[in-house]
């Protein structure tokens, strides 16, 4: 029979071993206590700073007259564009352009050609970059608080000008959408808006789709990069909500557009505003294969057709001849 194995290992070493691993295990535990914030912090910082894309294309490309023009935002920021003048001459019906995240002027897709097809059916069209966007100054994204304020500014710009005295709408995609939500509750003069694809509340929408930005898994990073926020941006994302913003939009006309697989910004987040305008009966205009700002490509005749359509409805020429 044999005798079973003792343990000879000394009690002394096994008591050194023990607290070697706990010595380490403590080590790495504090390290990932420091490195957790360091990494949300940084993405934190590259989210609110996202790198500039440079503008390649111009109106004259595609045929159309504009001209440079530059104006400030409430703050001071310096804010460049183009207004594009409606191929008759007149510019007393005027659409502002509000582009999306980490783009500019003309990175959304359906900007230029959209912007084309207005001036030819009588409409003015101001296009421009939001603060810390393309050749704008600035360097701070702040997903709509801010930007509203751009978006206000280049309004209360066409107006010294003379621009959209019979009508000013707004057409805004993705954070632009949002923003020009935000902007035309405090715009008395906008008297019609089109948004493509925007959210309804920044910070539900960040809780929910953070790793689709930040690329890190949700726990912990959702949360430490919401705390973050606004010790970078010195506000509260609870600030930008455009749900919040319907309270002052129910006479206005709103059409939406979202695309049915948008898996940037949910198609519930349109829905959503919508259900918060039903006694103003906004429209909803979306495809089911379209994804994010998509419904443009997979459709551009229509896109224009609506959107000039939509304008022309609710922005009135005014015959001259009649007055």
């Amino acid at each position: 029979m044999s005798m079973p194995l003792l343990n000879t290992t000394p009690p002394a070493y096994r008591v050194r071993r023990k607290r070697k691993w706990l010595r380490v295990s403590l080590t790495v535990a504090i390290l990932l206590l420091l490195l957790l914030p360091l990494l949300s912090g940084y993405v934190t910082w590259s989210l609110t700073h996202p790198e500039r894309r440079p503008i390649e294309v111009t109106p004259k490309d595609i045929g159309v007259t504009y001209q440079d023009i530059d104006f400030t935002s409430a703050d001071g920021t310096p804010l460049k564009g183009w207004f594009l003048p409606a191929t008759s001459g007149k510019t007393d019906r005027l659409i502002v352009f509000a582009h999306g995240y980490s783009g500019n002027r003309v990175a959304d897709k359906p900007s230029l050609p959209t912007a084309k097809a207005l001036t030819q059916n009588g409409f003015s069209v101001l296009m421009f970059d939001f603060r810390n966007h393309g050749v704008s100054g600035g360097d701070l994204t702040t997903v709509g608080l801010n930007e509203k304020e751009d978006l206000i500014a280049a309004v209360h710009y066409a107006e010294e000008q003379g621009y959209g005295t019979k009508g000013i709408g707004l057409l805004g995609f993705s954070m632009g959408a949002s923003t020009a939500l935000l902007a035309a509750a405090d715009l008395p003069d906008v008297k019609a808006l089109i948004a493509d694809s925007p959210f309804s509340d920044l910070r539900p929408y960040l809780e929910e789709n953070m790793p689709h930005w930040s690329h890190l898994p949700d726990f912990p990073f959702t949360n430490l990069i919401l705390w973050e926020l606004p010790m970078l941006i010195d506000h509260s994302p609870d600030e930008v909500s455009p749900l919040k913003a319907t309270e002052h939009l129910t006479t206005r006309p709103i059409l939406f557009i979202h695309g049915g697989k948008d898996d940037a910004i949910n198609r519930a987040h349109s829905e959503k505003l919508i259900t918060a305008l039903a006694p103003n009966q906004p429209e909803l205009w979306s495809i089911p294969p379209a994804k994010h700002v998509g419904t443009w490509e997979l459709d551009p005749v229509t896109y224009m057709d609506r959107v000039v359509a939509f304008f022309q409805q609710h922005i009135e020429e005014i015959d001259q001849n009649k007055i």
